[in-house]
């Protein structure tokens, strides 16, 4: 389903979820977890719109390398005139085009939720780390969404709908036995939430609604009707004051032994 919508319109859409307060804030959350210092190198695997990998960039300095690796040819469009001082690649994160033991750290962000063989990609994410490199993995359980509404049927139907996006919409609650089973060794898993207390352009729930829209409208199981009234009814839910959105993300965080 995800290609049916995925198109140059959901890309400017992605661009303008990463620039929310929220999402500057994951993206401090994950740069204090990688810890980069100047002139090492590090690999965005699923690096979209490349706003993360122009942070790292910063991190690691004029002497470290920053590499990106997307499927979708428009985010590698996208993050090469955002970031030109790093490299991007057009590849799948099962078979990245990438050398043995040439990373110090590694990382992927809403990423394996999208692929149908996470140990494959958790395996290559393996081999491409030196001895001793980091492993930085964020991912959400969408199931743990609470997102308030008056019409909680139709609410359930556009969950599922977004959902079913998803090759694993809980992707985290197996990524222990995962990334033990590569060879990592986990250092820390925490977690954070995405909380939104009403409709507002720079947050991650109004941006995540403006999915639903489209997504609706490539479905055969919604009607334009049935948008107009979702729409509506966040409306009267945030006038009544008891608008919320909370989203549980997971960070792990795993070194490749020495």
């Amino acid at each position: 389903m995800a290609e049916q919508f995925y198109d140059e319109d959901m890309v400017r859409q992605q661009e303008r979820l990463a620039r929310t307060r929220d999402m500057v804030v994951q993206r401090k959350e994950l740069l204090s977890s990688l810890d980069l210092k100047p002139g090492e190198s590090v690999l965005d695997v699923g690096s979209g719109n490349g706003i993360f990998a122009r942070e790292m960039k910063a991190a690691v300095g004029p002497e470290g390398r920053v590499c990106g690796v997307d499927a979708s040819e428009q985010m590698v469009a996208m993050a090469r005139n955002l970031c030109p001082e790093a490299e991007f690649i057009l590849a799948d994160a099962t078979d990245l085009p990438l050398q043995d033991e040439k990373f110090d750290a590694v990382t992927a962000s809403q990423l394996l939720c999208f692929v149908g063989e996470p140990d494959k990609a958790i395996h290559a994410m393996y081999r491409i780390l030196k001895p001793g490199g980091r492993l930085v993995i964020l991912d959400t359980d969408w199931s743990s969404l609470i997102w308030n509404c008056r019409n909680q049927r139709l609410m359930d139907r556009a969950i599922a709908m977004f959902a079913d996006v998803y090759a694993d919409s809980s992707v985290p609650r197996t990524l222990t036995r995962r990334l033990k089973a590569a060879g990592f060794r986990i250092t820390e898993r925490r977690s954070f939430s995405v909380l939104n207390w009403e409709i507002d352009p720079d947050t991650y729930a109004q941006q995540t609604a403006g999915f639903i829209k489209p997504m609706m409208a490539a479905s055969d199981n919604f009607t334009e009707d049935d948008w107009m009234e979702w729409e509506a009814d966040q409306r009267a839910t945030s006038e009544a004051g008891e608008f919320m959105f909370s989203l549980n993300r997971y960070i792990f965080s795993a070194s490749k032994p020495l």
